[in-house]
């Protein structure tokens, strides 16, 4: 029996990623993958929502323009944003199946069963490798008492399949899956309902950036009902009654056509039996060291499964860190330097610290902030919607958190990385030369106003 340098368990963006890594680096690997290889973010997650996204945002802007005529007959055809969504999902996956050939990497399809450190079994048969690394990724999860049904009720992975355009839709939670959702479904003329439970939508992102984004989907026609708590979750013939109670505790009812449940993701354990094997867990989490190691000799775990930050390029971020230990390194993540992107409307892009977290910890900290509709871009674009905000230190200039709303802002935000990732300062960001005229232009002026040099802003007083 062959025995393999690494065994990857899943085929989302971590596992793939670790897959290709190691075997650029010679190791002989074998991936397994009970599904299709992408995991969930090419095909249940960020690609399939980043279709829907473009093709209603193409809608959005035509229907809103100020130069076209007749676009109140215009509508999307349902069925072939689905067809092109299925067939961008499918072109991915043929292209990530030519890349696994091209390095030689074994890909057995099955449901792959952790035996123990240096053992995995797929179906009927059993094989070795000296490295394991666990990427099996995360599902939606479903509070026990919501009758899920697939149908009137749903997760996001049979949302991604509409056969129909609800007239209401009931979404049941103000994160980022919430609000990418209740963009493509506003976008087609839904009335959308947003139910979240804590006192804000996306509740760990900096204020300001809650606060416009809230309004921004308030203007859009977006109701959202915060500090809410869903009691029961009802279906009556082809609609569902929400029951909900609102922070005063006071009951209230909302009917709807369809229920996105949008309240989390559960790491996937599937094949793995901590008790059995001795695998030490977080909570629900596989437990890692800072170098991605399970207390069991020659297994590692990322992405979803270790918890943090449900984020695929974090996966893969973890993955060539994993990958690059089994070769004998010391490499960790720093969580400072994973970005956090919103596909809602406009678009958000964030790192590091909010400003409220800055100022908490203890560091005499300052803002600089440029607004959209002072960019000659933006306003040339008709979208003038937005910010650009960096904290840094008052004393030495470092970048501690940039947060940005706008039109693509999740573009932009690798330039940010890049200045944190090489340790500039704010006054670095502010001297680069940006092409004019530009989006990016906003970076620099943000980092002007932090000085308060901005130059197509009004003279700070």
């Amino acid at each position: 029996m062959k025995t393999y340098d690494l065994a990857v368990i899943g085929a989302g963006p971590g596992g793939y990623h670790a897959a290709i890594i190691a075997a650029q680096h010679g190791l002989s690997v074998l991936l397994a993958e009970r599904d299709a290889l992408g995991g969930t973010c090419l095909n249940r997650g960020c690609i399939p929502t980043k279709s829907f996204l473009a093709d209603t945002g193409l809608l959005e802007k035509a229907t809103h323009s100020p130069v076209l005529t007749g676009t109140d007959k215009l509508k999307l055809d349902l069925k072939a944003m689905v067809a092109r969504k299925n067939k961008v999902v499918t072109t991915m996956v043929t292209g990530l199946s030519k890349i696994m050939d091209s390095h030689g990497i074994t890909v057995v399809s099955g449901q792959a069963r952790l035996e123990g450190p240096g053992r995995i079994r797929i179906g009927p048969r059993l094989y070795k490798a000296e490295n394991i690394i666990l990427a099996l990724g995360s599902r939606p999860a479903v509070p026990g008492f919501i009758p899920f049904d697939g149908k009137l009720i749903q997760t996001t992975d049979q949302a991604l399949d509409p056969a129909s355009v609800p007239s209401r839709l009931g979404i049941i939670g103000g994160g980022v899956i919430g609000l990418e959702f209740a963009a493509v479904f506003m976008a087609l003329g839904t009335k959308v309902t947003i139910l979240e439970m804590l006192p804000d939508i996306l509740y760990s992102e900096d204020q300001e950036v809650r606060r416009t984004i809230r309004l921004l989907m308030a203007r859009s026609g977006v109701e959202i009902r915060t500090a809410t708590k869903v009691l029961e979750v009802n279906r009556a013939g082809e609609t569902v009654e929400l029951i909900h109670q609102n922070q005063a505790g006071k009951s209230m009812s909302l009917t709807v056509d369809r229920v996105l449940v949008a309240t989390g993701r559960v790491p996937v354990l599937d094949g793995i039996d901590p008790q059995r094997l001795g695998l030490e867990m977080n909570g629900p989490y596989v437990k890692v060291d800072s170098f991605l190691r399970t207390n069991l000799a020659g297994v590692y775990a990322i992405g979803d499964l270790v918890g943090g930050m449900m984020l695929a390029h974090k996966a893969s971020a973890e993955a060539e860190a994993a990958v690059e230990n089994i070769l004998g390194g010391a490499k960790t993540v720093d969580p400072d330097l994973i970005p956090r992107c919103i596909w809602c409307r406009p678009e958000v892009a964030a790192v590091g610290l909010t400003e409220d977290q800055a100022r908490e910890s203890g560091r005499r900290v300052r803002a600089g902030r440029f607004n959209l509709p002072n960019s000659g871009k933006a306003q040339a674009m008709g979208e003038i919607d937005g910010f650009v905000k960096i904290i840094a230190d008052r004393d030495n200039g470092e970048i501690l958190g940039v947060h940005m709303v706008g039109e693509h802002v999740t573009d932009m935000i690798g330039e940010v990385l890049m200045a944190k990732t090489m340790e500039a300062a704010v006054e670095d960001l502010a001297g680069v030369i940006m092409p004019h005229p530009t989006l990016s232009e906003n970076i620099k002026e943000a980092a002007l106003d932090w000085s308060g040099l901005a130059i197509h802003a009004l003279k700070q007083s």
